[in-house]
């Protein structure tokens, strides 16, 4: 009887463990859930991209094992009769179940049961995610871009709502603040007034968001290249105006006996000059030749002294003879002649063997000294080239006057001939003549040879040279993105920046994708269906989740709570307590807070969701939700178990600090492991559930849709494409015209359709259903609407033009999704643009720099 009572009581507390091990796991769950959605786009479609991945599979794979727990163990017992032969062992209503049966249904049945509705809950709650967002209307995928936009911009803390300063408030509150924003874009798809509210803000808050980081941009990016731009801009210019007048003065000279004459005149004038400063500084070098070198005669450690010491010993040495002795005074004497101090002047002196008497060298200074003259007088003939004997008179006809005005004109570029003499003036003309013809092209050839612009002719301005298609290329290359037709190479960078601001679409992007006429677009086949999808996905996992761990952890507090009021009545009220104090106490502080959320949410609805009875209840009711959830996130997001869930799946909220040993995870396309494997093969065997039963249909993205653009920018036409053995499979045509008359005849029945097998088919499996005898009454079965006959006919057109086929098949290879016609003329010609998917983290990368990231194709021969 103890072991009994122990046994139970034993029972009971493994049940509230493991129950409670598992309300940790949804709460887990719930917090990293709100930590993760609130943060940017680019972090949950970047960085996060894996790690979102895992905690969506985590939530699925947790919720659905508690309501396929939940499930199995509410069915009751009788269900399982179908499964049991002996109709002895039974279970029959108001009578106790057999032992053997209890332990059959109980041990095998409801576990099968259990792992079966588990496996197939994990990939059905992803189906029915998927199922909500492809049946989710064009408008409503419209309130969810908008949402978005509108959280990115809440996040930058950049907008402000204009009539409801309520929602500001929470931006500047770092405890209300996460919780907001991952739940905005919900909002925004469940309530119309709240989207109203986006909608009508947007555009200010857009244009407000976009300045301030289109400003921010110009500074970090666009300043730096036009600083770089501005230094190559002013040494080319002031390299041109160099050459140019170069050019001009040779150009004026070519031909012109006149200044030809001038310039002759002067260069004699000079080379006079020179060879008169010529002779007198050998004059003078002459006269200073007497005492030359005093100071290292008269110096007793000097480095000659030293030197000639070795020399004398081994001259006067007994083995050393006359020839020896000779070649001992030819070494000292080129010692002499070659000597150079440190800083490299030379000593100055030129001495032969004569000039040396090694036994009288060092008896006395004036010895030293006079040899020094000798030498240095011999040194000054040597260097002037002007020999002893020559006078004046001589001097200025002689070859050595010549050589000194040659090296002038040399000097001027004029180059005379070998035999040229001072008197011979006509051939110094002609050796000007020479040298400046054609030399004007020789020097511009040069300065094209090494200017980045190289311009083709002399003679520009200031504004010229500035307008010069060369330097409006170069500063398109060098500014890219952030160039404009006014720039100019004198514009200031704080009057450009103004201009480039106030030049900026602002939201040329996000106006494109969050206006009314873009709504066809999100269609299937049309060029933002992904991007529909990935906003619709942002709003709906947050509340589907939540909501889900939340119903599996009610039903599984019922269940425990009749298995605790059949067994022990003392447990169930000490769990109910735990319940209340885990629970309801931060719940009840969360509303019982002056800033509570359903507060400001009834607040809202009364200004906001006047016309909606339903709306206005819902976005109370959103407020009260949030209370909950705000209770619950402020309470334990620094429990160690969501710790150690988001090391599981490798994801640390921003409040965390980082471990800097940690290594950063590397961004994988896909993650690898038998749960993952599990839930995409389910998910594709699965996925034709909704449209099965008439909940949808789960619709896989495109391999290539195409938008056309008419010459006034407006759509033509978006065309989703499916490929397979690089044909066209089938066509999907959005209706852009929906909202119009001619749109609302597109899309109705009027073409017979010949397939008589499908029609028999069709007959078949559904003649005892009485909505499609009342679709046949209607005249709805056996026809197709013009837009069914134009996606038939395009699949079959683009099959039929090979050019546009290949070109379709080479986007989808290299995974351009999108591909851009331009109408040129009304001749079927286009220019072509390409780009990737168009989806959330397109929109989160135009926020930023508001740019496309596209490329246009050359020699496109695209055909439609």
């Amino acid at each position: 009887m103890i072991l009994s009572q122990f046994s139970k009581q034993a029972k009971i507390l493994l049940l509230l463990s493991l129950f409670m091990v598992y309300v940790c796991l949804e709460l887990s769950l719930n917090i990293l859930l709100i930590d993760m959605y609130a943060q940017p786009i680019q972090a949950v479609f970047g960085e996060h991209r894996m790690t979102a991945e895992r905690l969506e599979l985590f939530g699925r794979t947790l919720s659905g094992f508690g309501l396929a727990l939940a499930l199995a163990t509410f069915i009751p017992a009788k269900i399982f009769n179908v499964f049991i032969g002996d109709e002895a062992k039974k279970v029959v209503a108001n009578k106790p179940i057999e032992p053997k049966t209890a332990q059959l249904i109980n041990g095998v049945f409801r576990p099968l049961l259990l792992v079966l509705l588990w496996a197939l809950i994990i990939p059905c709650l992803r189906i029915a995610v998927d199922g909500v967002v492809d049946t989710t209307s064009n408008d409503k995928k419209l309130s969810a871009v908008r949402a978005i936009v509108y959280k990115e911009a809440y996040l930058a803390e950049t907008v402000a709502i204009e009539g409801f300063p309520e929602f500001d408030d929470i931006v500047s509150d770092p405890q209300r603040k996460d919780l907001m924003v991952a739940l905005i874009p919900s909002l925004a798809y469940f309530s119309a007034g709240f989207n109203q509210l986006i909608e009508s803000n947007l555009e200010n808050m857009a244009d407000q968001f976009l300045l301030n980081r289109q400003e921010v941009s110009f500074i970090t990016e666009a300043i730096p290249r036009i600083r770089q731009f501005d230094r190559t801009y002013k040494q080319e210019l002031a390299s041109y105006q160099k050459a140019s007048k170069a050019y001009l003065v040779a150009l004026k000279k070519e031909n012109n006996y006149s200044l030809i004459e001038q310039e002759r005149l002067s260069l004699l004038n000079q080379a006079n000059a020179s060879i008169t400063d010529h002779w007198k500084r050998y004059s003078q070098a002459l006269l200073d030749a007497d005492n030359y070198r005093k100071d290292v005669a008269e110096d007793a450690n000097n480095a000659i002294r030293k030197g000639y010491s070795s020399v004398k010993d081994d001259y006067f040495s007994s083995s050393c003879k006359s020839d020896c002795r000779q070649q001992l005074k030819v070494d000292f004497a080129e010692y002499l002649s070659t000597l150079k101090y440190d800083t490299g002047e030379s000593f100055g002196v030129y001495l032969t063997a004569d000039d040396i008497t090694v036994a009288k060298m060092l008896k006395s200074k004036y010895y030293l000294m006079s040899m020094f003259e000798r030498g240095r007088i011999k040194y000054l003939h040597r260097q002037y080239g002007i020999p002893e004997d020559m006078e004046y008179e001589q001097y200025n006809s002689s070859s050595q006057a010549v050589s000194v005005a040659v090296n002038v004109f040399k000097k001027q570029g004029v180059t005379v001939a070998n035999d040229w003499t001072l008197s011979d003036q006509r051939g110094l003309h002609k050796a000007i003549e020479a040298k400046y013809k054609g030399r004007a092209k020789a020097l511009w050839n040069d300065y094209r040879k090494n200017a980045t612009f190289s311009v083709t002719k002399p003679r520009l301005d200031r504004v010229g040279f500035a307008r010069l298609p060369q330097v409006t290329q170069y500063a398109k290359q060098t500014l890219g993105n952030y160039y404009l037709a006014e720039f100019t190479p004198s514009i200031s960078e704080r009057k450009y920046k103004k201009l480039w601001l106030a030049k900026q679409d602002n939201i040329s992007f996000i106006k494109m994708v969050t206006s009314t006429a873009a709504t066809a677009a999100f269609s299937p086949g049309g060029s933002m269906f992904m991007l529909g999808k990935d906003a619709v996905k942002l709003a709906v996992i947050p509340p589907m989740s939540i909501a889900a761990s939340l119903l599996a952890i009610f039903l599984l507090f019922i269940k425990l709570g009749v298995y605790l009021w059949s067994q022990s009545k003392g447990y169930l009220t000490l769990a109910m307590l735990a319940g209340i104090l885990a629970f309801g106490v931060p719940v009840g502080n969360s509303m019982a807070d002056k800033n509570a959320y359903h507060v400001m949410m009834g607040n809202f609805a009364e200004a906001f969701s006047t016309v909606d009875p339903f709306d206005k209840f819902f976005t109370i009711g959103f407020g009260y939700v949030l209370d909950i959830e705000n209770g619950i996130f402020q309470t334990y997001r620094d429990l160690t178990v969501v710790k150690l869930v988001g090391q599981i799946i490798k994801y640390r909220p921003p409040y965390q600090l980082q471990d800097q040993a940690q290594p950063v995870e590397a961004i994988a396309e896909h993650d690898e492991h038998f749960l993952c494997a599990y839930d995409d093969f389910a998910y594709t065997w699965l996925s034709f559930l909704p449209k099965h039963y008439g909940f949808g249909e789960v619709i896989k993205p495109f391999d290539t849709n195409i938008t056309v653009l008419k010459q006034d920018l407006n759509v033509g036409a978006y065309i989703g494409v499916r490929l397979e053995n690089e044909k066209v499979t089938s066509v999907n045509m959005p209706n852009f015209l929906q909202n119009s008359d001619i749109g609302v005849l597109a899309d109705q029945k009027f073409f017979y359709k010949p397939d008589v097998a499908g029609l028999v088919s069709e007959f078949a499996s559904n003649f005892d259903d009485p909505q499609y005898w009342l679709k046949l009454g209607q005249g709805d079965i056996g026809k197709e609407s013009l837009m069914q006959k134009l996606e038939i006919n395009m699949a079959a057109y683009l099959n039929n033009q090979p050019a546009t086929l290949s070109l379709l098949n080479t986007l989808h290879k290299k995974g351009q999704n999108n591909l851009i016609l331009l109408e040129l003329k009304r001749n079927k010609k286009y220019r072509c643009f390409v780009l990737g998917v168009v989806d959330a983290q397109m929109i989160s990368d135009s926020i930023n720099v508001n740019f496309f990231d596209y490329e246009e194709l050359p020699k496109c021969k695209a055909v439609l």
